[in-house]
Parts: C-alpha cells; sequence; structure tokens
C-alpha cells in the first residue's frame, strides 16, 4: 500500500516567515488586548493560521483556561503546533475543520476570536452563526478583516500595476470583501449577535522595498499570490521596477511603511 505523503507546510511556512510578523503581529495585539482574556475561560480561535492568538491567548487564560484553535488547513496547523507554547495549567486544543461546522457543542466559548480569517470563509454569515452557536449567553466576539483595499496602500499599488498589465488581479480582491463597517456590523446582528460595534484602526507595513513587499505577498498571502501568479515572467523585472517608483511616497530611512487599515467588530453573544 502507498504510503501518505507528507504534508507540505511550504505555504504555511511562508505565511509565517513573511505574512504574520509585518501584517498580522500588531494587529493581533491589538485584538486579544480588546477581548481581554481572563484566567480558567474557554477561548475559541477560528481560522487560527499558524497560531498567533495561541501565543498571544494561552498565558492570560492561565491557570484553568482551555484554548481550542481551528483552521481547515492542516498545514497551518501543523506548524502552529510546532510554534505554541501551551502552560501547562492550561488545555490547548487543535481541529482541522471548518469554520461552518464547528465540531463543538452549543454554547462552550467564553470568547470566540477570528483574526483575518471570516472573509475568506464561502459563507461568512453562516460561519458567524456557527460562532453565535458555540458561544456561551453573553461571551465575547473580536473579530478583524481588512478594510477597503484602497486603504491599505500597498495592496492597492500591487493592485494597480497588475491591471495596467492587463493582469486579472481579482484573487486579491477577497482579501478586502468585509472591508466595510455597516456590512460587517449586520452580518453580525444578522447571527444573533448583541451590542455589535466596528472599529477602524490604521496602521503600517514595514518592509525594506517594494519589492520585498511584493515577494512577501507572494510567497504568504494566498489570495495575493495567485494574482501575481498572472503576471508574465517576462513582465517581471519591470513590474518590480515600476513597484520601487509606486512606492517612493512611503520611503523612510529604513526602507517602506506603507499606511493600511484593519476593521474591528466586537460583539456579545446572546
Amino acid at each position: 500500500m502507498e504510503q501518505d505523503k507528507p504534508l507540505d507546510t511550504t505555504a504555511a511556512e511562508a505565511y509565517e516567515k513573511y505574512i504574520l510578523p509585518a501584517f498580522m503581529l500588531q494587529m493581533g495585539k491589538d485584538a486579544v488586548e480588546t477581548a481581554a482574556p481572563r484566567p480558567g475561560e474557554r477561548v475559541l480561535d477560528v481560522a487560527c493560521g499558524t497560531g498567533l492568538v495561541a501565543r498571544l491567548v494561552a498565558s492570560r487564560i492561565a491557570p484553568g483556561g482551555t484554548l481550542d484553535c481551528l483552521d481547515f488547513d492542516p498545514a497551518m496547523i501543523a506548524v502552529a503546533r510546532g510554534l505554541a507554547d501551551c502552560p501547562p495549567d492550561v488545555k490547548m486544543n487543535w481541529h482541522c475543520a471548518s469554520a461552518l461546522t464547528m465540531p463543538f457543542d452549543d454554547r462552550s466559548f467564553d470568547l470566540v476570536l477570528c483574526l483575518q480569517g471570516l472573509q475568506f470563509v464561502p459563507d461568512p454569515a453562516a460561519a458567524l452563526r456557527e460562532m453565535q452557536r458555540v458561544a456561551r449567553p453573553g461571551a465575547r466576539l473580536v473579530v478583524t478583516v481588512w478594510s477597503a483595499i484602497e486603504r491599505c496602500k500597498g495592496h492597492h499599488l500591487v493592485l494597480r500595476g497588475l491591471e495596467r498589465r492587463n493582469v486579472d488581479p481579482s484573487p486579491m480582491l477577497k482579501a478586502f470583501a468585509l472591508g466595510n463597517a455597516e456590512k460587517l456590523t449586520a452580518l453580525a446582528k444578522g447571527a444573533g449577535f448583541s451590542g455589535a460595534t466596528v472599529h477602524a484602526i490604521a496602521g503600517r507595513v514595514p518592509f525594506r522595498s517594494a519589492r520585498e513587499f511584493v515577494e512577501a505577498l507572494a510567497a504568504g498571502a494566498v489570495a495575493a499570490r495567485h494574482a501575481l501568479a498572472r503576471l508574465p515572467e517576462d513582465q517581471r523585472a519591470e513590474f518590480f521596477e515600476e513597484m520601487e517608483s509606486e512606492f517612493l511616497p512611503y520611503r523612510e530611512r529604513d526602507g517602506i511603511a506603507t499606511p493600511f487599515e484593519q476593521l474591528m467588530l466586537v460583539a456579545r453573544a446572546s
């Protein structure tokens, strides 16, 4: 019998190396501060990726807390498990499953987080209903998504550069599909959450050059990688030169820093 192939974690490792530090780390810290996990709580991280929330939350729910991390991608979970450091008095569980059919009982969690994952779920409304189902009455919900792509300047410059070369950049837009505060609030209310509010939080993405920014997207950001893969090989050198010029307004002493904006949804389960 043919043995199972080893799990390919290349994309997950690229996400951890290129995307998480520059794009996710500070926003993850902001979200966890807002969520305020407490000792003994049971916390759910939906679309856990390579485990940023696990690394930020585990020590805060000690002693006696439980953290359940869920992602549909087994490679992400494999990388996350290798990086997470769980205190001995905290229970950490990993689940490879869909956010649309989560393997948890009703009313199980005190806190539900979903950082930069909801926009990639096939049915965000259904995913929020699942989060409502597994949350205890009064449990906190904290969700982050990217704002409109026009407010995430580096991504927008790349998108416009692809358009000028008649390369379809539409895969990139998936990451920004929920970048509207009113839409996000309506989804939360429709799922049964109460007191839903959405705040815009600005930040900056540092890289040494525009080329490194683009290469990071191509290596670690799934949606952008699919768009950039459509760029013909014989146009790549010229495209990188063009990006260096386009990113000049954001040049600083040690490289570039492009503005971006995320939306943070905060609500309570009913």
